[in-house]
């Protein structure tokens, strides 16, 4: 990982986070998942939050979007920003309609 801002995918399966840093997008939420033995489609797969953690440098901001909820919890949001150590004050949460 360099120096920069951390980015990366992360997901929720039954209460556990996982997370794959990424300075660029070498995996999307398949093929990753394919290599952590998450289920990779179907039913499994939709029932699994998930999203990614971007720096957007034009506003100097994390971005936070999620697939799978309308919102993330407090608790999940919580520990999201702790995994990427991010400044809470500096993140954008955004609901992703299309799942990659």
């Amino acid at each position: 990982m360099s120096d920069a801002p951390r980015q990366g995918l992360f997901a929720f399966r039954s209460g556990e986070l996982f997370v794959h840093f990424q300075d660029t997008p070498q995996f999307d939420h398949v093929e990753w998942f394919e290599s952590i033995g998450l289920p990779s489609h179907g039913p499994a797969y939709d029932a699994i939050l998930r999203g990614k953690v971007t720096y957007d440098a034009d506003i100097d901001r994390h971005r936070l979007g999620f697939y799978g909820t309308a919102y993330l919890s407090e608790a999940r949001f919580n520990r999201i920003v702790e995994a990427f150590s991010l400044d809470p004050a500096r993140v954008v949460e955004k609901r992703l309609l299309d799942a990659i």
